[in-house]
């Protein structure tokens, strides 16, 4: 069976793209799923994510796609990840990136992509996934930015909304019916909010992921990716 291409999108920043891109990958390795991440961002904040030691590498995406000699990272058993060397994109790669996604399909169960926008290298990843999941913020401008992505991207592909740092106030929990009413009659997964824990603060520093601990707060936000990861799993299946 071919692997699944699944971008983690949204057009505003800091919102937790990088963050439940590491935790949905390393969630899917421990099934014994072999996972690639890659990036839109030459920032590679991946790193920074999953990986405690040597960071340097000179070869990434652009020269895998042009000459096979891509420096891919082991950051986990069977969890790999392949930078992006920088922001400058010529015609010849741009052209050549589906014809890499559909080699690396036969190779990996999952490719994750942790995306920012990024003109033309962005339009190609979405046009080739095969789910979006969309991270969240329960405010009124990511709620807006949210309604203008799915009027892009079109309910079909959607595959989930993952509401990030989420704190029960009146106005979080405003927003957050509001996206519940939006999501009302659609197959869009909605799973729990993703609370704002300063465990998670201390998680990301140490560059461990969610499923590497087992205490109370931890186990609360397994619960909401593993929703995720049941969802992919069955549709893959």
């Amino acid at each position: 069976m071919s692997g699944r291409i699944i971008t983690i999108k949204n057009n505003k920043g800091g919102v937790g793209k990088t963050f439940i891109t590491a935790q949905l990958a390393h969630g899917l390795s421990l099934l014994e799923k072999k996972v690639l991440i890659l990036t839109s961002d030459s920032q590679n904040n991946i790193f920074n994510y999953l990986l405690k030691g040597n960071k340097d590498f000179e070869n990434g995406l652009k020269a895998e796609i042009s000459k096979r000699k891509g420096e891919y990272f082991r950051l986990r058993e069977n969890l790999y990840f392949l930078p992006l060397e920088n922001s400058s994109f010529g015609s010849q790669f741009i052209k050549e990136i589906p014809n890499y996604l559909e080699r690396m399909k036969k190779e990996y169960d999952y490719i994750l992509i942790d995306s920012i926008p990024t003109l033309k290298i962005d339009n190609i990843f979405l046009e080739n996934s095969d789910y979006i999941i969309i991270p969240a913020f329960c405010d009124e401008v990511t709620i807006e930015g949210i309604l203008n992505l799915i009027g892009e991207i079109g309910k079909e592909k959607i595959l989930s909304i993952v509401v990030n740092k989420f704190k029960s106030t009146e106005i979080q929990n405003y927003f957050l019916e509001q996206l519940k009413g939006v999501l009302e009659n659609t197959t869009i997964l909605f799973p729990d909010p993703i609370k704002q824990l300063s465990f998670i603060e201390k998680m990301l520093y140490n560059k461990k992921t969610i499923w590497e601990y087992s205490n109370k707060e931890a186990t609360q936000v397994q619960e909401s990716f593993y929703e995720i990861i049941k969802n992919i799993e069955m549709k893959n299946n």
